[in-house]
């Protein structure tokens, strides 16, 4: 009798969330093709009376694996759109960069003809949330940052720290082929999901993210974003401590500080938490959109 893989798997190794998503609630996945011929899966709740968030996903993750609690929870209050990002899931394999990866956030825009959608960014989704709208502010109608920061490594400890992550990444990878394959050929109850989407991700992505990570900044520039920005600040992070988190709400003009105690992988260990924390953050910052665009 032939054993189920998956079962020989730990969960505390794989990461998997504490809530499995309903499938039933999650919007049907359609590949696009965008601007430049690049291509992508992208989940849209397809209000278009409604403010349009588009959601960008952290390293390992896939677009609706990271963000399937805050559809759940939130649609119905905002048009919500998800898509993997570039060597992730199903994204585009070309060129990787966190500068293609916001023009990328751009593209999908465009595409869907949004005006100044929000946009929401988890851990590496929301560097390149800064990045997009450090190309023009006014593009956007606001940020949500979450567990993210203005960069790291720049110092021995933030150093020891992606060390750290660069040794630990390929455990959150430890999908082996033939179990995403196996899994793949039937029909895909939540968890065996999950373990799909995680599969969809390279090692060699992790390894460029974190590089990525590694040389990023946005201290000298920062100052320049022009919009309501709302920071998810996650209080046991390791990934992007808390004076690093401080640091981007200190200089960002228009921010405000939503603080949730967790650590840097919230979205998987309190999904239903950090969907609340979501709602909050993006009626602050429609709130404080309308009120900029009156004044203006």
């Amino acid at each position: 009798m032939r054993t189920n893989p998956i079962i020989g798997l730990p969960r505390s190794v794989l990461r998997l969330p504490r809530m499995a998503p309903n499938m039933s609630l999650l919007p049907t996945p359609r590949i696009v093709t965008l601007a430049d011929d690049v291509t992508t899966r992208l989940y849209d709740t397809g209000e278009e009376h409604l403010e349009p968030v588009i959601l960008l996903h952290g390293m390992v993750a896939t677009g609706m694996l990271n963000w399937y609690q805050t559809f759940e929870r939130l649609r119905g209050e905002y048009r919500l759109i998800t898509y993997d990002q570039r060597q992730h899931g199903m994204g585009h394999t070309g060129p990787f960069s966190f500068q293609a990866l916001a023009e990328d956030a751009v593209r999908v825009a465009d595409h869907l003809e949004l005006e100044a959608p929000i946009l929401g960014g988890y851990s590496m989704g929301g560097i390149v949330s800064q990045l997009a709208a450090r190309k023009d502010p006014s593009r956007l109608g606001g940020l949500v940052l979450a567990a993210t920061g203005t960069g790291a490594e720049r110092n021995a400890i933030e150093k020891i720290t992606l060390g750290g992550l660069a040794r630990s990444q390929p455990l959150l990878n430890a999908v082996p082929e033939e179990v995403a394959r196996e899994i793949t050929d039937t029909p895909l109850g939540p968890h065996e999901w999950a373990l799909r989407e995680l599969s969809r991700t390279p090692l060699t992505t992790h390894r460029q993210v974190i590089s990525e990570v590694g040389r990023f900044n946005s201290t000298s520039w920062l100052h320049e974003l022009d919009l309501p920005v709302a920071i998810i600040k996650t209080t046991h992070d390791i990934a992007f401590p808390q004076w690093i988190q401080d640091e981007m709400a200190d200089l960002l003009p228009h921010s405000a500080v939503f603080p949730i105690h967790a650590g840097h992988a919230v979205c998987a260990t309190q999904p239903g938490n950090f969907a609340r924390r979501m709602r909050t953050a993006i009626g602050w910052v429609v709130s404080n959109e309308h009120r900029t665009m009156c004044a203006g």
